[in-house]
């Protein structure tokens, strides 16, 4: 037998879900798309939501060409192209409060490192960084990115 327990609380969650209604979106924020057009492998530059930009995984390109160089030109170019987006959705490298870097390779980590501590504000934001094995494109590295929008 059911206890009366149950019974009420399996009515009050059917309730609840009869009864709730979707919030609207108070402002609307544009999709950041700056590299998304500069080449195949790239599909869109970053999505911004509630003041915050997640950038897609960006690549060393230019001009949709892969740079030429090692890791430490791929770094620096990885480091601009996000910093383009980042202007773009009205913010800067000085508000990422996290980065993900994936390597091709961990034993470019140490030269990856010295060009992304000689080119990012400090403090430093929050890092995560893996070998993957192999990049689209043969890249050496890519990096995504979550930043805050000041005054949103």
């Amino acid at each position: 037998m059911v206890s009366i327990t149950s019974f009420l609380t399996t009515l009050l969650a059917v309730a609840g879900v009869v009864s709730a209604k979707p919030v609207a979106k108070s402002t609307k924020q544009p999709v950041v798309t700056y590299l998304g057009t500069q080449g195949p492998i790239l599909s869109s530059g970053a999505w911004t939501s509630k003041g915050i930009v997640y950038t897609s995984g960006t690549v060393p390109t230019f001009n949709g060409s892969i740079i030429t160089g090692g890791i430490e030109e791929q770094t620096a170019q990885v480091i601009k192209n996000i910093g383009a987006v980042l202007e773009e959705a009205g913010t800067s490298w000085e508000y990422v409060m996290k980065t993900t870097v994936f390597l091709a390779n961990m034993s470019d980590y140490t030269a990856m490192n010295a060009v992304y501590g000689a080119m990012l504000p400090s403090p430093k934001p929050a890092r995560t960084a893996v070998e993957v094995g192999k990049l689209p494109g043969s890249f050496l590295i890519e990096i995504e990115a979550i930043a805050a929008i000041p005054n949103s």
